[in-house]
């Protein structure tokens, strides 16, 4: 007996088995696996990601947060108390546990020495720890995941070197806001409109600089070594006391006067003349062997003689002279008063004593006969200057080379000379002039002492090579009775200067050289002025008398000179850089030109139009030589 099923009644399952359209169902059914493995993986990784994402930015302000705050940098010590617990602040409130569901936080801080003195901890090191759970991979019975981040924070101060050139021309007597303003008791602060206080733009720098010199003591560990070198300008340096002695010149030729080759009218030499009337004379007590016709003194010129004594040096030629014994001997002729006659031109004077009184003593004027004496400021003629006006960085002359060392006895530094220097007028050779038609307060024949007088000669404060200073240090040489306003605006001057001081090659590379066991240190200018360029054809300065001496090949016109001044401003600006140096500018109470913008390195020229602001500008430029940074 054969016994049949009923089709119409078999199950669900029969049915679909024997449903080809259910297939998709079952082969569905089986990709879910792989599936939610693929998906749950790229989840759970990119939960990962994010967790450690968010540990690593944790761990790094932790630890950021505690170098500040690091004040025992012993590696034999622990971190200490306050910087551990300023590190965990800073980490905790940065990562939360429950966060994607993460648990078991840990942070962990150490010290460090990186790149410095072996036992010296200039660094904070930090682990952070977490666990996070899967959300799909659980699934495969995959656990929870371990993650661990490292980090360091140093105080990237290293060694630094830091040379200001600064402006310190007339117009810094001015308040910044007001160019009107100076010479009107501008070094006591005042109020501005605004209720704010305000100082002199040189009382200004002068705290600026004790900001900025606050500010890297703050943010250098004990084993940073940062040394600062100042080169106050105006139309000159004050370098002399800088420069090894075997690189000035013995002698140097002038825009000077000395007695005239010529013999004047009635003169009995050449260089004298005569002056004023003839007169009867009688003098007593004169041996008869004296009593002949002479020139008194023999030579040269005096205030004072044996029947004369006047405001202005003379000499007296006697003669038709006769004896007699009365009176113990009397001298009888005539007496006619002699005056110099001298001749204005470029002299060549030895310059060899008069360099030693730097350090003392003084020297006669060779250009008067009054008794008057010189002594040296420190200010210095520039060596051999080149005429060009336009530069290439990579072959420089010597007077723009930062790495120039003198060789040439005939190119040398040589020094200023005011006194010895007297103005001619429109005579670009030579002229004779009676003594009596010299006034020296004259635009004709204007005296060195009267350009210096009236700031056409400025011999500004002292400059000082690198070296490590104390904070008492900075303030002593900022508020020196010397560290005044004075004098024009050349900015090249200042540049050139400031350079070469700086330079890790040339004369002063030593100052510069890295100390032992160091990297070399970075090296920074800090340009400050509170103008432009404003050179002046009868400025007595670094370039000589540039009228006269035309040592740059464009005083004769005053548009040319100004851009060839910039012209060497821009190139040694460029020269620094090649030497890789950083150049910060500023500008005081003027707005930021073409060219102090091009001076300055990316990002690094500043704007400042009251004490404050250029406080602040100062400030600014130190954090950035001093940045706490992550380093790992």
């Amino acid at each position: 007996m054969r016994i049949f099923r009923n089709r119409s009644r078999s199950g669900f399952l029969s049915r679909l088995r024997r449903d080809r359209a259910g297939n998709t169902l079952a082969i569905m059914a089986a990709a879910m696996i792989p599936l939610i493995g693929f998906a749950g993986s790229a989840v759970d990784m990119a939960r990962l990601y994010v967790v450690k994402v968010r540990l690593q930015q944790a761990c790094d302000a932790g630890v950021l947060a505690g170098r500040k705050a690091m004040t025992d940098t012993q590696m034999s010590t622990p971190v200490d108390d306050a910087a551990s617990k300023q590190a965990s602040a800073f980490f905790y409130n940065n990562f939360r546990p429950g966060w994607y569901q993460n648990r078991n936080i840990s942070f962990t801080t150490s010290k460090a020495s990186v790149n410095t003195t072996p036992g010296v901890a200039n660094a904070m090191g930090g682990v952070a720890q977490t666990t996070v759970p899967m959300a799909l991979m659980g699934f495969f019975g995959i656990g929870a995941q371990t993650l661990t981040v490292n980090c360091q924070a140093i105080f990237d101060v290293g060694d630094a070197d830091v040379m200001f050139v600064l402006d310190v021309t007339g117009s810094m007597t001015c308040y910044p806001y007001d160019s009107t303003t100076c010479n009107n008791g501008t070094e006591k602060p005042a109020t501005t409109s605004n209720g704010t206080t305000t100082y002199s733009k040189i009382e200004s720098l002068r705290q600026s600089v004790l900001l900025f010199d606050k500010t890297m003591r703050t943010s250098a560990d004990p084993s940073t070594h940062i040394r600062y070198g100042f080169v106050p300008y105006a139309s000159s340096v004050n370098v002399g006391r800088l420069i090894p002695s075997q690189y000035m010149q013995g002698s140097w030729t002038y825009q000077s006067r000395h007695l005239s080759p010529l013999t004047g009218t009635g003169g009995v030499l050449a260089g004298d003349y005569a002056s004023g009337d003839t007169k009867a004379v009688s003098l007593t007590g004169v041996p008869k062997a004296m009593c002949v016709d002479q020139r008194y003194p023999s030579s040269g010129f005096s205030k004072t003689g044996p029947d004369w004594s006047t405001s202005y040096p003379q000499a007296m030629k006697y003669y038709n002279t006769s004896w007699s014994s009365s009176s113990g001997g009397t001298c009888s002729g005539r007496e006619q008063p002699l005056r110099p006659y001298w001749r204005f031109e470029p002299v060549q004077w030895d310059v060899s004593s008069y360099l030693t009184t730097l350090t003392g003593g003084t020297v006669a004027d060779p250009t008067r006969f009054d008794g008057s004496t010189s002594a040296w400021s420190g200010c210095i003629e520039e060596l051999n200057t080149s005429t060009a006006s336009s530069f290439d960085v990579n072959n420089l002359p010597d007077d723009l080379n930062p790495d120039s060392i003198p060789s040439l006895s005939t190119n040398k530094w040589r020094p200023m000379w005011p006194d010895v220097e007297w103005w001619r007028g429109a005579n670009r050779t030579y002229v004779d002039v009676a003594d009596e038609n010299i006034n020296e307060n004259n635009l004709n024949y204007r005296a060195g002492t009267t350009l210096a007088n009236n700031a056409y000669a400025a011999c500004v404060p002292k400059a000082q090579r690198l070296a490590v200073m104390t904070a008492q240090q900075v303030n002593d040489y900022v508020y020196d009775s010397s560290f005044k306003a004075f004098g024009g605006t050349y900015h090249d001057t200042g540049m050139i200067w400031g350079v070469r001081l700086l330079a890790p090659k040339g004369v002063f590379a030593a100052d510069t050289a890295a100390w032992p066991g160091r990297p070399a240190p970075s090296r920074n200018i800090v340009f400050m002025t509170d103008g432009t360029m404003s050179p002046n054809g009868q400025i007595y300065g670094q370039y000589g008398v540039e009228d006269m001496d035309n040592r740059t090949g464009s005083a004769s016109n005053d548009s040319r000179d100004y851009a060839t001044h910039t012209a060497r401003f821009r190139i040694e600006c460029d020269a620094a850089k090649k030497r890789g140096i950083s150049i910060f500018v500023v500008a005081l109470g003027t707005s930021i030109t073409s060219d102090l913008t091009y001076c300055a390195s990316p990002g690094q020229a500043f704007q400042a139009s009251s004490t404050d602001a250029l406080k602040s500008a100062f400030q600014t430029i130190a954090q950035r030589l001093a940045m706490l940074r992550i380093s790992q």
